[in-house]
This record gives C-alpha cells, structure tokens and sequence, in this order.
C-alpha cells in the first residue's frame, strides 16, 4: 500500500511544473488584462456611458501585439524559474562544459531539419483530420491564431513564437516534467505523459493534437541528444517554420493520388530526420 501511494504522490508530484505554469500565466494576464481595462478607460471614459462601444473598445485594443507580449512576458518569467529548478535538480553538477561538437553535429541539425520538415507537414494532416472529425474545434483554432497576430505577424510575435516560447516549454515539460516522470514511471511512458500535458496546455483540441505528437518528438530530441538545448533548438526550428512559411508551401487540392504521395514523403523525410539524428548522436565527439 505503501508502494502505491508513494508512486501515486510521485506521478502527481510530475503535474507540478505545469500547475507552476499555469499559476504564472494567470498571475500575469489577468493583472495585465485589467491594467489595460483602466487604461482605456482613463483615456477615454465616456465608452462606459455605451455598453456596445465599451465592449468593442476592450476587444479591439486586445490584439495581437498586446496577446503577445503578455504570453512574452508570463514565457519569460516561466523560463526563470524552470531554468533554475532545472539547474538545481537536473543540470549534471561539476561536469566541464562541453564542446559544440560534443553537443551537436552536422548529421545531427541536418536530421533535426529533416524530423521539423515532416512534423510540419505531418501537422498539417493532423489539423485536416480534425477538422474533418469537428469543424467547430478547427474555428476556434483559427480564430485564436487570428487573436494572436498569425495573419499579420508582428516583431512581438516573433521574438515570442520563435525564442521565448520555445525556451519556457522545453524547460517546463522536456526539462522539469520529463525528468521528474522518468522518475516514477518508464521512459516511453514518461514521453507520453508529458506530450498529453504539453498538449493540453495549449487549450484547443486543433492545437493540443498536433502539439502532443510534436511533444513525442521533442522528448525524444532531448532524452536522444542528452541535452535539453538540443529539444529548444527543434522547437525553435519548428516554429520559425510555422511563423514564417505562408501556406501554400502546403498542397490544398483535391487529388487523392496527390494527397497520399504528399503523405508518404512526409513520412519519409520525417524517418530520414529520426535515423540521421539517431546516427548523429552516436558519432558525437567524445
């Protein structure tokens, strides 16, 4: 009985990092959401004497500049405090500071490039087949990435999707949460549970589906590679790629031939990125 609750306690104990997370992100947008309530008020009261006007005002000034810089500001106060947990606990201690060869090789990125190309395209199917399950899931998706300035990117948006974002998340769930899971549960298992929570924390179902397998792989990125840079670098790789290719990098038309030939070099490219990342990481300098 024992055994169970303390594997019980340790598997709750794994939720922490992302309870922590979430903490932060609320003890950041709601002050800011209020601050700029008053704000707008103070400049302009006379929107609270119409109600119509007032509502407008408040949804039109919560933009995407200002959605960004609030997720910037909330990712960068996450990525603080995961990166010290991280270094207290995790970070191997009076080891020498290894090489960039020791970390990373040319097969190595090139593979990680391959495994981005083919999730992104992976990605896209996965969005298509949950549309075709729940349209309404795939109109909230896009409505939430128009709110976010992904129609109309700006600097904010940017620094945020392409850096901070990918710093805070790799610390919170391939950092904190993988390594505490590893603890209490089998490594295959462990990557599962922390690409669920990496899903969910994305709060749609379009998002959290495609974010869940792209989680798989980041955890593979990171326990393969032996170093947490290595998941961040994936990360930023993958939404660099998601920012800045337009979509018609993407086939849109109705050939089923097509579709599957599409379908079948994603695949393939995707298991080209896994087998020289794998390869790569075995011939690293010692």
């Amino acid at each position: 009985m024992k055994k169970i609750l303390k594997k019980t306690g340790s598997i709750l104990f794994c939720l922490l990092p992302v309870l922590l997370a979430l903490a932060i992100q609320f003890a950041v947008s709601i002050p800011a959401v209020i601050l700029k309530i008053i704000t707008l008020i103070a400049e302009n009261p006379d929107i609270l004497s119409d109600m119509d006007l007032y509502l407008n005002t408040i949804l039109t000034s919560m933009d995407g500049v200002f959605l960004s810089a609030v997720s910037a500001i909330y990712a960068v106060i996450a990525a603080l405090i995961m990166g010290f947990w991280y270094w207290k606990k995790f970070a191997p201690k009076k080891v020498p500071k290894r090489k960039v060869g020791q970390i990373i090789n040319l097969k190595m990125f090139a593979g990680l490039l391959a495994l981005m190309i083919g999730m992104q395209y992976l990605s896209t199917y996965i969005v298509n087949l949950v549309y075709l399950i729940n349209p309404a899931w795939y109109e909230t998706y896009e409505k939430l990435m128009d709110n976010m300035g992904f129609s109309d990117v700006s600097w904010v948006l940017v620094i945020y999707s392409v850096i901070i974002a990918p710093i805070s998340e790799e610390l919170i769930f391939r950092g904190v949460t993988m390594h505490y899971a590893q603890k209490a549960m089998p490594l295959w298992i462990a990557n599962i549970f922390q690409a669920i929570l990496f899903g969910a924390f994305h709060g749609n179902v379009v998002q959290g589906t495609y974010a869940f397998v792209v989680g798989l792989f980041c955890g593979y990125v990171c326990y393969r590679g032996g170093s947490i840079y290595l998941s961040i670098l994936f990360h930023m790789l993958f939404n660099i790629w998601g920012t800045f290719v337009p979509g018609n990098f993407f086939y849109t038309g109705d050939s089923v031939l097509i579709h599957i030939l599409m379908f079948l070099v994603t695949v393939a490219v995707a298991f080209l990125g896994f087998f020289l990342y794998h390869r790569g990481a075995a011939e690293r300098e010692s």
